[in-house]
């Protein structure tokens, strides 16, 4: 008599997702349920948020990379199922991000204000003003403003990146 023996594996972790740095990063993923296995979990790069067996919940780490989930069950004693999931963490497209506020006060905390973000490097021109419209920084390139000796109060900035037009205020804080 033969018998012909089928294994089925159950997970569908053998995959992989991408995830850019702007989007919210808290995610869930899940593997097919047997009542009779334990269910096992690593992460890197990472942190586990939760896990209810074959659920785990992670909080991936805005850090552009590629990591990993791994998942194994355990059934009667011994070693079962194994799969692994690859996260691709990416930078944000089109994106550009504006500070509200600097405090130059020599605390070594916000002492300067830089745009940041993947467009800040396409920069095509910026310029500052103080609050009665006077322009007291002007540059075709994203460049670090220190509040030099000027005082605390409300300035805006112009940016020109991508043909698009950013117009945003900064709190400089002394």
């Amino acid at each position: 008599m033969k018998w012909w023996v089928f294994i089925l594996l159950p997970f569908q972790l053998l995959a992989q997702d991408t995830y850019n740095t702007c989007e919210d990063l808290i995610k869930t993923y899940q593997v097919q349920y047997d009542i009779d296995k334990e269910y096992y979990w690593n992460i890197d790069g990472g942190d586990i948020l939760s896990v209810y067996d074959n659920i785990i919940t992670v909080q991936w780490y805005k850090d552009i990379g590629q990591y990993k989930i791994s998942a194994w069950t355990i059934s009667n004693g011994c070693y079962g199922d194994t799969s692994h999931y690859y996260i691709n963490i990416i930078e944000c497209p089109d994106y550009i991000y504006f500070p509200s506020a600097f405090t130059p006060n020599g605390d070594n905390k916000n002492e300067s204000y830089e745009i940041k973000g993947l467009l800040a490097s396409k920069i095509k021109y910026m310029a500052i003003y103080d609050r009665w419209g006077k322009q007291i920084i002007e540059s075709n390139t994203n460049i670090i403003w220190t509040g030099d000796d000027y005082p605390s109060g409300v300035y805006s900035i112009i940016v020109l990146v991508e043909n698009k037009k950013y117009i945003k205020n900064i709190m400089l804080v002394r």
